[in-house]
């Protein structure tokens, strides 16, 4: 019979493990930014366990990615919806 492939949540904290050393020489600060940044890649597993990458870290990046970009265009519209906001009230 064959093995069984581990779930994509295990596969996952494996790797984090591989990255404790390069976590470990980070600064205090950075390693708290290190983990969110991690942890960030969890809310993305259903996904990646259907990506059928074997390669774990390569889903783990795309979710990270995938998380930043949406933050990054919630503030760009956000901070345009000010810009727009404010320019209404500009005398012109």
């Amino acid at each position: 019979m064959g093995r069984t492939i581990p779930s994509f949540r295990l596969a996952c904290m494996a790797e984090e493990l591989k990255w404790r050393g390069f976590r470990s020489s980070l600064d205090k600060d950075d390693r708290k930014k290190f983990d969110e940044m991690f942890s960030a890649s969890r809310l993305y597993n259903s996904a990646c366990s259907n990506s059928a990458r074997p390669i774990v870290v390569h889903c783990i990046l795309m979710s990270i990615i995938l998380h930043h970009f949406k933050q990054l265009m919630g503030l760009m519209k956000k901070n345009g919806d000010n810009i727009v906001a404010n320019n209404q009230h500009q005398p012109g």
